[in-house]
């Protein structure tokens, strides 16, 4: 390789090195934030899965969000990322969405995240809904749209179960893949009855604050981990640009080294030529 070569992709390298430290800078800064709502989201889930246990009696398990289909028409909810820029967030959760539906009938997919749209499309699975940029801030409406749109389905009888898949974080360092049953509701009976509640009681808006709350836990769980699988791999591609940028370096001394040398060596014998 040549010495202006050298100096090209050497300039080429820094740009991709400048790009990746600000992204993995972005990252670090939305780390809190996101950590924050995470712990925020997943102690309200508890609080209300607590309050929808003491619901459970006999009449609950006849609510439509409760009732056990007789079909068989499965529908996925499937967080993903937008980009790829997360090592391999994206890729375990879409696997192992895909390896859960296989000799299933799935016929609806809700995909969040462009890379769960076009991860399935290319293989011919039909994407019905598609929900882009929720995790760059997870917020309660986002939640809430995501909820109103799988209940409908499941209310008007279009999918008689569904599943939600996506990247559970148990710190910062321990993320797995999650597969969780959202409808129908499991119905548990409870020792006693509630006093409050009775027959005449709709107890629709604390089901759907249950599965709503599910949704948005999900959705913060995911984005913590998605920033910190960016910043990790961010952080990964910045050394191996430092140390590609040595090298480089390295390769271009010695090219411009060796010129030199060549160089004295034609004036050298050009010299002696001369005095001949």
């Amino acid at each position: 390789m040549k010495g202006q070569e050298i100096k090209r992709r050497m300039n080429g390298v820094k740009e991709t090195v400048k790009i990746t430290k600000a992204m993995q800078m972005i990252a670090v800064s939305k780390m809190y934030k996101t950590q924050q709502n995470f712990e925020n989201s997943k102690k309200f889930l508890s609080e209300v899965k607590n309050s929808v246990s003491l619901l459970m009696n006999p009449s609950v398990s006849r609510h439509p969000y409760c009732v056990n289909h007789k079909g068989d028409r499965i529908a996925y909810i499937v967080i993903s990322g937008d980009k790829g820029f997360c090592g391999d967030y994206n890729l375990l959760v879409l696997e192992a969405a895909l390896k859960d539906m296989q000799d299933k009938n799935v016929v609806k997919i809700f995909a969040i995240g462009k890379t769960a749209a076009d991860f399935f499309n290319k293989r011919g699975m039909d994407v019905s809904n598609l929900y882009v940029h929720l995790l760059q801030n997870p917020l309660p409406f986002d939640a809430q749209v995501v909820t109103d749109d799988m209940l409908q389905g499941f209310v008007e009888e279009k999918i008689d179960k569904l599943y939600l898949v996506y990247t559970e974080t148990h710190s910062l360092s321990v993320q797995q893949v999650a597969i969780k049953k959202m409808l129908p509701i499991d119905f548990v009976p409870q020792d006693k009855d509630t006093p409050i509640i009775n027959k005449d009681k709709d107890i629709s808006p604390f089901l759907y604050q249950y599965v709503w709350s599910e949704i948005l836990h999900a959705l913060n769980s995911a984005s913590l981990a998605i920033n910190y699988k960016t910043m990790i791999t961010m952080q990964q591609a910045t050394s191996n640009g430092m140390d590609m940028l040595k090298q480089l370096q390295l390769d271009y001394n010695h090219k411009r080294q060796e010129n030199i040398t060549t160089e004295l060596l034609d004036i050298a014998t050009s010299q002696q030529g001369k005095r001949i």
